[in-house]
């Protein structure tokens, strides 16, 4: 077992890896490690609207079953910074979106 798959021992680290591209975006599939639990994390990201802010993706957390006392919000909101992090650096190096983004946040 490498490092990528160990659970840490503060923070958390992110682990997605992205489904099949639809005309509607794509998903990403993984799960946001803490050190006492593994939580299911799914992304979506929209590709831009017509009409709407011009190259702004809309990228959307869904986080399931957190316990009592995890800022599930908090893990959102990181996760889709990441994502969106991500596709802006693999855009600007003329690349597809990355197929697996796999990043460690440490504590606040």
């Amino acid at each position: 077992m490498d490092a990528s798959q160990k659970r840490p021992t503060a923070g958390v680290r992110y682990v997605l890896v992205r489904g099949q591209e639809e005309a509607s975006g794509a998903t990403y599939r993984g799960f946001a490690h803490l050190p006492e639990v593994d939580l299911p994390l799914e992304i979506h990201v929209e590709p831009p609207s017509e009409g709407g802010a011009e190259g702004r993706t809309n990228v959307t957390a869904r986080l399931e079953g957190a316990p009592e006392g995890v800022d599930a919000l908090g893990l959102e909101k990181a996760g889709v910074a990441l994502v969106k992090a991500a596709l802006r650096a693999a855009r600007d190096a003329g690349r597809p979106m990355p197929r697996r983004i796999v990043r460690w946040r440490g504590p606040a």
